[in-house]
């Protein structure tokens, strides 16, 4: 286990427990330089009233997993890992 940075933007959602929500699983960079610049997901959340989720990806930015890991521990950086996240 480790801390996983994330962003919720629940500023375009209704308000109610089936809210959309559109997922952004995070660029391979820290989460502050690309949330401001996913246009699609800031423009299809006012249509869709939806709530918006961005989640760093591991090992990039302040989401680290331990260090202990072995040599082979970028085979956790895959798209199935991040979504496992």
């Amino acid at each position: 286990r480790f801390q996983q940075r994330y962003c919720v933007y629940d500023g375009f959602a209704a308000g109610t427990e089936t809210d959309p929500i559109l997922f952004y699983t995070g660029n391979e960079s820290p989460l502050e330089q690309y949330i401001n610049h996913t246009g699609l997901m800031w423009e299809l959340a006012p249509e869709l009233k939806a709530k918006i989720v961005f989640v760093e990806h591991r090992y990039e930015g302040q989401s680290l997993p331990p260090t202990n890991l072995t040599k082979d521990c970028m085979s956790y950086g895959s798209t199935i890992q991040a979504l496992a996240d």
